[in-house]
């Protein structure tokens, strides 16, 4: 969107070179979308919370990951395409671990599990979204990837609080 408005603006007048359209979406900063907050093993954030965010990281999974161990910390909220998003990324994942954002509207982990077992080669239930990805970090080879996603909550929730520990 930020590419076609500044074309638009280029055409009217406006003195917007391709320089400096590379270098705005080269600095495009987006908390929570594939945002990475730790290495060995990579741990990252993801907000895709509906089918069509998860086609997205499962495409990223496919381009970039597909030589690593992928580690998933997934929480939802009620009203989401809980079947679809699991069946895209589940199979996907060397592990599951199901959680529950801290939020009145969160499925709770022990639902999110009898509802999307059969879809992980190994799922573990933990409700709490830190412990979650705590466990997830531990379970990790140093080249393995840790996700977390499913819900805008869970990974705001999980982002405040990594930074809150990690001080920045």
């Amino acid at each position: 969107t930020a590419l076609a408005v500044a074309r638009v603006l280029a055409g009217r007048g406006f003195h917007v070179s391709d320089s400096d359209i590379e270098a705005g979406i080269a600095g495009v900063s987006w908390p929570g979308r594939i945002e990475r907050i730790a290495e060995r093993p990579a741990v990252f954030l993801d907000g895709s919370h509906n089918p069509s965010g998860a086609r997205e990281l499962a495409a990223f999974w496919h381009d970039h990951l597909a030589d690593r161990r992928i580690h998933l910390v997934y929480g939802s909220v009620r009203d989401k395409s809980v079947d679809e998003i699991a069946g895209l990324l589940f199979p996907l994942a060397a592990s599951v671990i199901v959680t529950a954002p801290r939020q009145p509207r969160a499925l709770s982990a022990e639902a999110l599990a009898e509802m999307t077992r059969h879809l992980a080669p190994l799922m573990t239930v933990v409700a709490d979204p830190r412990a979650a990805l705590e466990r997830a970090i531990s379970g990790a080879e140093a080249d393995d990837v840790v996700f977390a996603t499913g819900s805008l909550y869970l990974v705001g929730e999980l982002r405040k609080w990594w930074n809150s520990r990690s001080g920045a």
